[in-house]
């Protein structure tokens, strides 16, 4: 009983990671269309910036999170000032590519900065476990789980209790009917990519706060990622929240029950089965909308 607790309580905690890792990906994909393949580079490079700021100067962990967003702003401005806004009427074999490029281009800056080793960011007073009967809770991954919970909060208000959100899903609906009322579409849209890497910032520092990671390591990532998006649809925030709360459950019961080398497989066997019982989510729906 307290192993499937243990499960239950690690698994919930890995689900809030997964869906801080995938909300920016899911956000540029149901808003904007575009499948940023380079999301799992940007995510390891927060990361890879978290231990800097903590290891190399000192910096409070919970600090970083707002040191790394706000860089990311300016990092994701810059791709999309150089980068994303010249591929408006590209076709999307030509934007995946690009993107490609964008990945391995991170990757290599990457590599060539922090070399190929595995880091873990000392988290000082964060590194502490609470002891709840037979349960443990690392803090590090409680804090990391209530952030994102608050962030998944707030992006849901701003974007159904604000017009700039409401622009965004008439954005996500249909661009042409959204530019003919008016929404200044261009703006618009640099904007949801700018955020999209902002939250990429955001899901490399959580990210840091609960397993080592290395710059070579990020396909991993991508591939979680896109096993939230895929599980979860396009519907909304909650969805990417739901999907990665199923998918961290899922990992750390299969881990509990079965040897640890065919936890993986039958992670991917059930998103299978998901997929084809409900292939469009599993909120059953489909639209490019957040």
């Amino acid at each position: 009983m307290s192993t499937l607790a243990q499960a239950m309580v690690t698994g919930l905690l890995l689900g809030m990671i997964y869906a801080a890792v995938a909300v920016g990906l899911s956000l540029v994909l149901g808003i904007l269309g575009v499948v940023n393949i380079a999301h799992s580079a940007l995510l390891v490079l927060g990361s890879l910036l978290a231990w800097q700021f903590v290891s190399g100067w000192n910096v409070d962990p919970l600090v970083t999170v707002v040191l790394v967003v706000g860089l990311f702003v300016a990092l994701g401005a810059g791709i999309e000032r150089t980068v994303v806004r010249r591929l408006t009427r590209e076709a999307d074999l030509t934007v995946l590519l690009v993107f490609f490029g964008l990945m391995v281009i991170v990757e290599s800056v990457a590599i060539l900065r922090f070399s190929t080793d595995t880091y873990t960011v000392p988290l000082g007073y964060l590194s502490d476990v609470i002891h709840l009967g037979p349960v443990n809770v690392p803090v590090a991954r409680l804090v990391g789980a209530v952030l994102t919970l608050v962030l998944m909060i707030g992006l849901h208000l701003f974007l159904t209790r604000t017009l700039t959100g409401t622009a965004m899903r008439g954005l996500a609906q249909n661009r042409d009917v959204a530019s003919m009322l008016g929404i200044r579409v261009r703006r618009l849209s640099a904007w949801v990519f700018v955020g999209g890497v902002a939250l990429a910032g955001f899901g490399g520092v959580v990210l840091a706060y609960s397993v080592p990671f290395s710059p070579q390591g990020h396909v991993r990532w991508l591939a979680w990622a896109f096993l939230v998006v895929i599980i979860g649809g396009l519907g909304s925030v909650w969805n990417t929240l739901l999907a990665g709360l199923v998918l961290g459950i899922a990992e750390a019961l299969m881990g509990a029950l079965l040897p640890f080398r065919y936890v993986y497989l039958a992670v991917y066997a059930l998103l299978a089965l998901a997929l084809i019982v409900r292939r469009e989510g599993l909120r059953g729906r489909a639209v490019r909308a957040m």
